[in-house]
Order: C-alpha cells, then sequence, then structure tokens
C-alpha cells in the first residue's frame, strides 16, 4: 500500500460493525505501542457495516478492563471503512476472521480480547522489530 508523506507509522483495523473486534485491536495495539514506548503511531479502527457515531461494545470495553488496559475518556464512536482508507494508511488489518462477539456474551469479548493480545503483539514485532513490509496478523 502506497503511505502518505510522513514519519508515522498508520495502521487501520477493520471489522464489520466497529463496535467489538476492531475497536478492542485499535486501543490493544495503542497500548502495546505505549508499553514499547514506540511513538509516531497512528491506529484507527473502521467498519465494512458499521452503524456510524454507534458506541464501543460495553461487553468489549469490560474485556479490556479486563485486560488491565484503561479506556479513554474520549468514548469510541463507530465509523464507516471508505475505499479512500487504503491510501491513507500502511496497514490494514481485517478483523473478520476473528469470531464476532456481538450477543455472545461477556466470556465470548474476553476470549476475543486474549487472542487479538497474542496476536496483535506478534503484529507488533513484525512491523517494528522485523521490519516485515508483508505483516500478516
Amino acid at each position: 500500500m502506497t503511505a502518505h508523506k510522513t514519519n508515522k507509522t498508520k495502521i487501520l483495523f477493520v471489522c464489520a460493525g466497529n463496535t467489538c473486534r476492531s475497536p478492542m485491536a485499535e486501543i490493544i495495539f495503542k497500548n502495546i505501542c505505549k508499553r514499547h514506548k514506540r511513538t509516531g503511531v497512528i491506529v484507527r479502527s473502521a467498519g465494512t457495516a458499521a452503524d456510524v457515531g454507534s458506541d464501543m461494545m460495553p461487553e468489549a470495553m469490560i474485556a479490556l478492563q479486563n485486560m488491565g488496559i484503561k479506556i479513554s475518556a474520549k468514548p469510541h464512536k463507530a465509523q464507516q471503512y471508505l475505499p479512500k482508507m487504503q491510501q491513507q494508511y500502511q496497514y490494514i488489518f481485517d478483523l473478520r476472521e476473528y469470531d464476532d462477539p456481538y450477543g455472545a456474551g461477556q466470556y465470548a469479548y474476553d476470549m476475543v480480547a486474549s487472542k487479538l493480545a497474542i496476536d496483535l503483539e506478534e503484529l507488533y514485532h513484525q512491523i517494528f522489530d522485523l521490519k516485515n513490509p508483508h505483516p500478516v496478523l
């Protein structure tokens, strides 16, 4: 993908509604970057069928809090994935292969968040340590 002229690494996580998986991935990846003291990274999320402006599911927020991740006071609002985003981000990751926890209870959210945390740690190392030009999630 073509990146804009910037020194920042721009990453986008995409799922269907942008209220469960992709916002959890966004927040987890930001937390990983913070833990590694990595600056210059812009991480966002979007949905292919987003109800624009919807809040992150409460169960998703609880799953993150259960992992010890503090949630920003600024609430997440769902945004629609747009084709132009392909030109705005260096890396775009489709999370629709992960089980959608929507409506499946807190345990399902906790399991998806745990799997994301493991996979996103590996992704971080692919991008920043191994300098893999085509990282795989």
